[in-house]
């Protein structure tokens, strides 16, 4: 896709006055023929103009040799023809004042070479025509307010769908459908689909962006498997929580094996999960698994109703569902809100002895009493208690008759704070339809309801982080860096160098050259036993492995020998490395933690904090942001990290200096984003962490230049 197109106004192209069928068919059987037959047969209303030049007629209707033939005006073509046909019918769309098309039809990149030279021909024949369209290799739109069916398949054959205030955008057509159909089957209306194929020219981007600002959409979903632009996501991240307008995503592609799968299904790049995952959870995202977390998400944001907190209060006439859905919730980091004693004691006075007050409320089978339902009026009491943030209920009570479903969302439409109601297998089809029109969620069971809690939690928890965020401010200004034209790794000395003109506090250290090495008797001045002694040079990025390392040196005689042995490892390791001396440093100790940054070619430079020592790579305790950080970004990473207790004094132990940690993350950010395009990677490990008010120390560092470019992107 070529991102320097301006992004579109997609109004014609959802809604549009005519279409033309191009290699229309009357074979249902065939790609051409399903989008005449949908279009013709399921209510859209504009003009429908099957393009084949064998044909006169296709379902009665006039058949047209070439879009040159057809009436204007034409908003859209869908095209369904061998894909070396393709790009002129592009250029032809152009010449009759078609703004859009639709490729239906397979053989691009996804088929290998001679595709892919057809797809770069294609996107040439969009770019020069200012065509926009969908495709290729996709399976097409719907915009069921409108009853647009411009595609093929099994998403699109429906005659009942129902529109809903629900867009998805999904790169496979395949299980986007399987997403559609299934929110279908539950009840939940979805009013735009969208398969993006290989988005030649409109990627999903594109299409987030274009529906996350109509007002007929309050949800958006999609299904990625990979983009180009993770810059951008970020930025739709932001505007979905502008807008509050949450974007439910499942991300594919995340393993190794998802990877692969990933790029011979349509030919997507992925960056690591990691990295999409920091994006998730900056912005206004919602991750979900299948199509059953989009029923279940998508029902509870449409109750339109966020919880200020993440406490829950649970109202079951089920035992048993009651635990389940306490330790579902505990496992999606919700907290079983404490009932408050006045709630309790009103609690009492509705429900039989034998059931418990407590949180999870068990009504225990309690029948309604005076016509009203037990469980609704817990839920009423429940609702009342300050510390309930939102109510999941499960009892058959508030949903086996349409008078005590009317009564439920009397009750939740009256509090303001989310209720989820968890229906058994025998739910009443016309009570989930009182619910449905309450706007008051749904879902098949307990486990299901927390789910969705969680999803609403998570998002109200983004939103009131992003009212309080401050921009990333610098703790310095832009430093011009000595670089000039090198490239490559430097070495350890030359890389500290970058970090401590940042204010990034390093051990005392002296270089002693390679001339040095055989009179050395003592510690250079400003030193004092113990040391640490290695080689430094830029062609030995990882001394470890050269074994040219030696710690805890005490004594003059012991540092001569470290000198010697550090020197005659490395030539031992790397004859032809260049060796610029030994480095002799202070023994630095603390809570040993590593920060790296890599410039990512999809989402730039990004910090990564995570757990060191030996066990670094076992555990794989890391986070990440995007550079620059602010202060409070910092502190966000190093509380996410499952060492972070040992930070703040773990059974007793001495707390260590978090503000001096967060601060050293936000300068190494500033470094990375002040030299983006010239800084590849940063490597500070280990960075030690030391007890409160002494700060940080980095005791070892790798920085890699790229070679100066023009084309390089400027400072963030």
């Amino acid at each position: 896709m070529n991102r320097n197109r301006p992004r579109p106004d997609l109004t014609r192209l959802f809604d549009p006055c005519a279409v033309a069928v191009v290699g229309a068919s009357e074979d249902e059987r065939r790609i051409g023929g399903e989008p005449v037959r949908y279009l013709a047969t399921l209510g859209y209303r504009g003009g429908i103009y099957p393009v084949n030049p064998g044909r006169a007629a296709i379902r009665g209707l006039k058949c047209y040799p070439d879009l040159d033939a057809i009436p204007k005006p034409c908003d859209v073509a869908v095209i369904a023809v061998s894909a070396a046909a393709v790009p002129d019918l592009i250029r032809q769309c152009a010449r009759n004042g078609i703004g859009f098309a639709v490729v239906l039809s397979a053989g691009f990149r996804e088929a290998g070479g001679e595709g892919m030279a057809l797809e770069h021909e294609l996107a040439l024949a969009a770019e020069q025509s200012a065509v926009r369209l969908i495709g290729p290799n996709c399976q097409g739109f719907l915009n069921l307010h409108r009853h647009v069916h411009c595609g093929f398949g099994s998403g699109f054959q429906y005659p009942d769908l129902r529109p809903g205030p629900i867009a998805l955008v999904t790169q496979s057509g395949g299980f986007g459908a399987t997403m559609l159909v299934r929110a279908q089957d539950a009840g939940l209306g979805i009013g735009y689909f969208v398969s993006t194929g290989n988005a030649v020219d409109l990627g999903i981007l594109d299409l987030l962006e274009y529906f996350i600002e109509r007002d007929d959409v309050e949800v958006l979903a999609t299904f990625i498997e990979g983009i180009t632009d993770g810059r951008r996501l970020r930025a739709l991240g932001a505007r979905a929580l502008e807008l509050r307008k949450p974007i439910l995503v499942c991300k594919a592609g995340n393993s190794a094996a998802g990877r692969r799968a990933a790029a011979s299904h349509t030919a997507s790049l992925s960056a690591p999960y990691a990295l999409y995952r920091a994006a998730f959870d900056e912005g206004g995202f919602v991750e979900i698994g299948d199509a059953d977390d989009l029923v279940d998400a998508g029902r509870a944001f449409l109750g339109r109703r966020l919880p200020r907190g993440n406490r829950v209060v649970i109202v079951t006439g089920s035992g048993g569902a009651g635990v389940i859905a306490a330790d579902r919730c505990e496992q999606y980091g919700l907290e079983l809100a404490p009932l408050a004693e006045p709630t309790l004691g009103r609690l009492r006075e509705v429900l039989p002895g034998f059931a418990a007050a407590s949180n999870p409320v068990d009504i225990s089978g309690q029948r309604s009493q005076s016509g009203h339902s037990v469980s609704n009026a817990a839920l009423e009491i429940v609702l009342d208690d300050p510390a309930a943030c939102q109510v999941i209920v499960r009892s058959k009570q508030s949903t086996h008759r349409p008078e005590n479903a009317r009564e439920l969302v009397r009750i939740a439409q009256a509090c303001g704070k989310p209720v989820l109601v968890a229906l058994g297998a025998d739910r009443d089809i016309e009570a989930t339809r009182v619910l449905d029109a309450g706007r008051v969620p749904w879902h098949g069971t307990t486990v299901r309801a927390a789910f969705a809690a969680q999803a609403l939690a998570q998002f109200s928890r983004k939103l009131e982080r992003s009212r309080s965020a401050q921009p990333a401010s610098r703790p310095l200004p832009r430093r011009d860096l000595p670089l000039a034209s090198r490239s490559g790794t430097l070495s350890e000395h030359e890389s500290k160098a970058q970090l401590r003109a940042y204010g990034i506090p390093i051990a005392v250290e002296a270089v002693v050259s390679l001339d040095e090495v055989p009179a050395l008797k003592a510690l250079p001045s400003g030193l004092a036993y113990p040391v640490v002694v290695k080689i430094d040079s830029a062609d030995i990025a990882h001394k470890t492995e050269a074994d040219a390392v030696v710690l805890d040196v005490r004594d003059n005689a012991a540092l001569a020998e470290a000198a010697r042995r550090v020197v005659a490892r490395a030539r031992c390791y790397r004859p032809a490395a260049r060796l610029n001396g030994v480095t002799i440093a202070a023994m630095a100790s603390g809570i040993e933690l590593i920060v790296g940054v890599v410039d990512d070619a999809c989402f730039g430079p990004v910090v990564a904090l995570g757990s060191g020592g030996v066990a670094a790579e076992i555990l794989r305790d890391v986070t990440h942001g995007f550079a620059p950080l602010g202060a409070a970004t910092a502190r966000e990473m190093i509380g996410r990290l499952r060492c972070a207790p040992l930070l703040s004094g773990y059974r007793g132990a001495p707390a260590h200096d978090v503000e001096a940690l967060a601060d050293a993350l936000v300068r190494i950010s500033w470094l990375a984003a002040d030299h983006v395009g010239r800084i590849a990677e940063i490597d500070v490990n280990p960075l030690f962490v030391r007890p409160a008010g002494r700060g940080v120390l980095a005791a070892d560092a790798l920085v890699v230049l790229r070679a100066p470019s023009h084309d390089a992107p400027a400072a963030l």
